[in-house]
């Protein structure tokens, strides 16, 4: 959404809509690390220099480490985020082993291998995918414990963030007026409502596995 090419349309508009839906992404994702969800910074980083706008991000990118870097100071995660790792790399590997498993099994493999060697290929890959699904659970509701245990933390760097934000919607308003694109292709889903320029288009209910309700809503926005 946003990044769209509009029949007949000539380079320098192309480059108008890619700079709107770079100030999209900036917001969406800055409000993200705002709530503590966390991402790597250097497509951030690059979407600020497509903008022209590398002093912003000079100003807030110490801000914006801390948040993201926050598990590595909490207690115990780093070794968890070790582990976690470990098994995400082996998801290829478990993959091939279970497929490997079943092409013996139906005789496509001529291979004679001991039944438990067998079920073992069979359930390495569950078995991984089951260890990183509990792994990655305990390292975010470790996380979620210690935010919830610190409901001030990096107050001042979040409103830092606040404040860039609500500079990059209001260039976003701006620049949707003045170059006559529809609002409505850069909707964007944030955690936050506390800015000006937006029209709260919908308040969604955030679940976890679509059944069990989250303790905080969503809300689809689009520019003002």
């Amino acid at each position: 959404m946003g990044r769209h090419k509009p029949s007949g349309s000539k380079a320098g508009g192309n480059s108008k809509v890619d700079r709107l839906a770079d100030l999209r992404y900036l917001i969406s994702n800055l409000d993200g690390i705002r709530a503590f969800r966390r991402m790597r910074t250097e497509k951030i980083e690059n979407a600020f220099k497509r903008i022209n706008a590398a002093p912003t991000w000079g100003a807030i990118k110490s801000d914006v480490e801390r948040i993201v870097y926050l598990p590595n100071t909490i207690p115990g995660l780093l070794r968890l985020a070790k582990i976690a790792a470990i098994l995400k790399m082996l998801f290829p590997t478990s993959i091939i082993l279970v497929i490997l498993a079943l092409l013996i099994r139906m005789g496509i493999i001529p291979i004679d291998i001991p039944r438990a060697l067998f079920v073992a290929l069979l359930v390495f890959s569950p078995v991984v995918i089951v260890a990183f699904v509990l792994t990655d659970f305990t390292i975010r509701r470790k996380v979620i414990k210690y935010e919830t245990e610190h409901p001030d933390l990096h107050s001042e760097e979040r409103e830092h963030i606040k404040a860039v934000i609500q500079e990059l919607i209001t260039k976003l308003s701006k620049e949707i007026k003045s170059s006559g694109e529809d609002p409505s292709n850069y909707r964007m889903r944030l955690f936050y409502k506390d800015y000006e320029r937006l029209v709260i288009i919908k308040e969604c209910k955030e679940k976890a596995l679509g059944i069990f309700k989250k303790q905080y809503s969503t809300y689809i926005a689009t520019p003002s």
